[in-house]
């Protein structure tokens, strides 16, 4: 999309010099979601690589992206719709309003996070474009009162267009993150609950709306440092509450399975294969095949799979014939809305298998 872009402006938007400082930037904006996710436990990541160092560099490139990721496609989206004019709207005192609103969604969030998780999108850019403009920065605000639209239904599209991509993408992936939204839990569209995308839209606002405040704080190279490196900082700590809270399973090492015999173990190990999605099941037998079924169940994961082997769980069949809280008493996982994830996967799967 960046080379698209650059056919009509003459040059690169993120493929430049700046680029590893937007990655840095992009992750500790992230990150602040990330963090609230650990109150409101709307998504969880499944499979991730048990190596810390390819752990956290795929944390940083992937949000990384983020920022870029809508920055590009909402500037290729305005190439081709370019302005439209509205009628001019005026809100007396906005920037007071805006702040103000902004700062009581994000505590209602953290208050009651089931019924009000859902301004955790919407928070920041209520707070960021009201400091915009306020302080003369670019604003959605400043553009309505000039009658113009453009920028904000540019900066919508590119919301969802991101959102659908990157559902598309994580469905498929081995790594991923799985949803527990509250009220929309059977609902999706891919992994994502049909209302969700909606949150796209609404998240490229505040994507937009702190480029605007970057643009109009003009950070010079002492500044740009110093947001740099409190981004890292902030990133890194971060990590590791993401390890600690949402993520659910790494993905098993080959040499970890020892309910396989050790000649085929031997034999898949030759073959390359790293972790246990890269064996070739034709070659196990019906209690080995039962049980890496278990074990890859939406991405149940090494550490959960042997407690339930503890309480007599080796299949699929057997995990179907429990409930949330039971599996919740096994996992020692309190949030019932992972558990339900897998108590439907498991029923679907038997289902599916009879």
């Amino acid at each position: 999309m960046d080379v698209l872009v650059s056919f009509k402006n003459n040059k690169y938007l993120v493929l430049n010099k700046h680029l590893p400082f937007l990655i840095i930037i992009s992750c500790g904006f992230w990150c602040i979601f990330e963090v609230i996710n650990i109150r409101i436990q709307n998504w969880f990541y499944i499979n991730l690589p048990s190596d810390i160092y390819q752990r956290y560099t795929g944390y940083l490139l992937a949000y990384g992206t983020v920022i870029p990721a809508i920055y590009v496609t909402k500037n290729l989206i305005y190439s081709f719709i370019s302005e439209i004019k509205i009628k001019a709207i005026r809100i007396k005192n906005y920037p007071a309003y805006s702040m103000m609103l902004g700062v009581i969604t994000i505590l209602l969030t953290c208050i009651y996070p089931v019924y009000f998780f859902s301004f955790a999108w919407v928070f920041l850019a209520l707070i960021l474009d009201g400091y915009n403009y306020l302080k003369g920065y670019a604003s959605f605000m400043k553009d309505f009162e000039k009658g113009l639209a453009g920028n904000f239904i540019a900066t919508a599209l590119s919301g969802l267009l991101c959102g659908i991509l990157w559902e598309t993408w994580n469905f498929w992936s081995v790594s991923k993150w799985v949803y527990t939204v509250p009220f929309f839990e059977n609902l999706k569209l891919f992994e994502m609950p049909v209302p969700g995308y909606i949150g796209f839209l609404v998240f490229s606002f505040e994507v937009v709306a702190f480029l605007n405040f970057l643009e109009g704080v003009r950070l010079r190279r002492r500044g740009a440092i110093i947001a740099a490196l409190s981004c890292f900082i902030f990133s890194a700590f971060s990590f590791v509450m993401i390890d600690r809270h949402t993520v659910f399973s790494y993905a098993t090492k080959v040499e970890k399975l020892n309910f396989i015999e050790k000649e085929k173990l031997d034999y898949f190990i030759a073959k390359g294969a790293k972790t246990s999605y890269g064996i070739d099941q034709n070659l196990l037998d019906k209690n080995e095949r039962d049980k890496i079924n278990l074990l890859h169940l939406k991405g149940m994961g090494m550490e959960n799979f042997l407690k339930l082997q503890q309480h007599g769980i080796n299949n699929i069949n057997d995990l179907s014939m429990l409930d949330d809280r039971a599996l919740s008493n096994i996992s020692h996982e309190g949030n019932l809305r992972r558990m339900r994830v897998y108590i439907r996967a498991a029923k679907n799967a038997a289902g599916s298998s009879n």
